[in-house]
């Protein structure tokens, strides 16, 4: 089956929760792992989908200024 597409905004709140966890008073160690695991997957995910973002903003970048779409004055 294949995996569901990765949903920036949703990761982002749910690591959000996941650091509002760990804010609480009595956390279960065992709970704590697997969250701490889950938010550091989140995390790479989100790290690997903003530099996917910064390599197509910089394609498009060179595409139109190789077009002559900005003048340098």
């Amino acid at each position: 089956m294949p995996e569901e597409e990765f949903n920036f905004t949703k990761a982002y709140k749910e690591i959000e929760e996941i650091n509002e966890w760990f804010r609480q008073e009595d956390i279960n160690l065992d709970k704590a792992l697997e969250q701490y695991e889950r938010g550091m997957e989140l995390i790479k995910k989100c790290k690997e989908r903003l530099r996917e973002s910064e390599n197509k903003f910089e394609e498009i970048k060179r595409k139109y200024e190789a077009e002559g779409g900005t003048k340098n004055s």
